[in-house]
């Protein structure tokens, strides 16, 4: 199984970002429509080309930033475990992965009000942006999905689940030599 699977549930941002990303988009083929009645009419008004290439360099950009957003999460393999946040992807093979735990978020080196999934690996830690809710009125870092401490467990437990499966499978167990 090459595919990347979604471990983590979809939270209330990826509906949110899901539909900003509809709305952009539709934003986008309008900037489009508008940009090409000039030259299917024979004129080209260089000040206005120029507008609307920023305009869709803008929007180019933002709809990445939301497809991000929107795409942010854990995801499994056969080969390992995927983290996807908003400005990086970073994937753990599974013979590096020793387990995973809930931990505070961290936002610029200090602990937030939300716990996030981390990810223990050989080479230490590495949190993943799927946190679990707080009622807590304190610092938050929002980006990725923010689920109930039920989905968060779930979440864990299913992690749990394929760390176990990939362990002693092809690419976890203990090498064998024949003689």
């Amino acid at each position: 199984m090459r595919r990347w699977r979604r471990i983590s549930p979809w939270g209330a941002a990826q509906a949110v970002t899901g539909l900003t990303l509809l709305v952009g988009s539709t934003m986008a083929v309008a900037v489009v429509v508008a940009a090409s009645r000039g030259p299917a009419h024979g004129r080209i008004d260089a000040s206005a080309a120029l507008g609307l290439t920023g305009a869709l360099l803008f929007l180019g950009l933002w709809l990445t930033g939301v497809l991000r957003m929107y795409l942010a999460g854990i995801y499994v393999n056969d080969r390992g475990v995927r983290l996807r946040h908003v400005f990086r992807t970073r994937t753990l093979p599974w013979p590096e992965v020793t387990g995973f735990e809930a931990r505070p978020a961290l936002l610029l080196g200090g602990p937030t009000a939300r716990d996030a999934c981390w990810v223990l690996t050989t080479n230490g830690a590495f949190e993943s942006a799927v946190q679990r809710r707080s009622r807590m009125a304190s610092l938050r870092k929002n980006n990725g999905p923010v689920l109930s401490a039920d989905d968060f467990a779930r979440m864990l437990a299913r992690l749990d689940a394929e760390r176990a499966s990939h362990r002693h499978g092809q690419f976890g167990g203990p090498a064998v030599v024949s003689g």
